[in-house]
């Protein structure tokens, strides 16, 4: 009698779907790809330039590179880059996308190249973006010569950590992205250039508008508007003739309300202050009134130029969007926006 072996006939199955198995013969080790961290854009005579900063392992040295290409489009250039590179080139680890101004300024480009860094694929949406008045190559050369394979340090550059450089911005791709099709809060992108001593001075902010860089504010303005997002002034240094002083905790409450079709806020931004250093007889009370007067005035200043130019920087549009309809936040720059009225009161206490 003939035995039944049903394991040979299943091992034989087996042999038969060998070929059609893809298996992960496409993978690549992550110490057999290049992973660029940092990313510069500019455009020149029509075309992209695209440099990256490319740290690499050979055998047991570490050392980094700048690349640089050109085309019509980024994309292009990205694939001429992996195309010509020993390696697998993998962007999915890039930190910071830094976008020449020339190119910024054009609004119809920056708001493409910012939705194309947002569709991409291989690009992460979450790297951070930054904007400089320098040549991309020197920026990112001198990021290369003073970090080298150590260029995973630049995100701590922009994100310090309560108390410490308070008046820096912050932004992602996918937050810039979200700006161009905001109807109630425009955007401030960090402006940065390369330094002598450090690897960037940051130079302050340029305000964002539906992909139009409307004016560009300075560090102390800058972190203003973080206040208005939440983030604590904890860290951030003033100074006047009378005395010198550290921010040791902050934090801010709006009231929005609308009457008539007028939008009012009222704003009370509390500080808590430790004096370094004054001039000899002068008062905690003359510190803190010197302190109130002259944030009063940077916010009163900014928020003149702000509403002539139509940007809601501070996002006082947001705090209207239970209380307007879809159709009245679609015009809220141009109805409403204009005839917001602000009352910002700044309390100091001593600690």
């Amino acid at each position: 009698m003939k035995e039944n072996h049903p394991y040979k006939t299943l091992i034989i199955c087996m042999f038969f779907l060998l070929p059609f198995l893809g298996g992960c013969w496409d993978v690549k080790d992550i110490d057999k790809r290049l992973l660029p961290l940092v990313i510069g854009i500019a455009k020149e005579n029509g075309d992209y330039q695209v440099t990256l900063q490319i740290p690499i392992t050979q055998k047991e040295n570490e050392v980094s590179r700048i690349v640089t290409g050109k085309a019509e489009t980024v994309l292009k250039v990205l694939g001429q880059v992996r195309t010509n590179s020993e390696e697998a080139v993998d962007y999915s680890h890039i930190e910071l996308i830094i976008i020449q101004s020339n190119l910024a300024a054009n609004q119809q480009e920056m708001r493409e190249l910012i939705e194309f860094l947002m569709h991409s694929e291989e690009i992460p949406s979450r790297a951070l973006v930054a904007i400089t008045d320098d040549k991309i190559d020197k920026v990112l050369s001198n990021i290369n010569d003073k970090l080298g394979v150590n260029a995973t340090s630049i995100y701590n550059y922009f994100n310090k950590g309560a108390g410490w450089a308070p008046e820096i911005t912050s932004v992602h791709i996918w937050e810039v992205y979200r700006s161009l099709y905001s109807y109630t809060k425009d955007m401030i992108i960090p402006v940065v250039r390369a330094g002598n001593d450090t690897v960037l001075v940051y130079e302050g902010s340029s305000v964002l508008k539906n992909g139009e860089l409307m004016a560009k504010i300075n560090p102390d303005e800058s972190q203003l508007t973080k206040l208005f997002q939440n983030f604590n002034a904890k860290g951030k240094v003033e100074s006047f003739d009378l005395a010198s002083m550290m921010v040791i905790n902050s934090a801010i409450k709006n009231k929005a309300s609308l009457k008539n079709g007028i939008p009012t806020v009222t704003s009370h931004l509390t500080l808590k202050i430790a004096i370094l250093e004054r001039t000899k007889d002068v008062s905690n009370e003359q510190i803190t009134k010197e302190l109130t007067k002259l944030i009063e005035k940077r916010f009163y200043d900014m928020f003149e130029q702000a509403q002539a130019n139509q940007t809601d920087l501070f996002g006082f549009g947001q705090l209207f969007r239970q209380q307007l309809s879809y159709q009245e936040l679609k015009s809220w720059r141009e109805d409403f926006y204009p005839r917001l009225k602000v009352d910002f009161q700044v309390h100091v206490g001593v600690d």
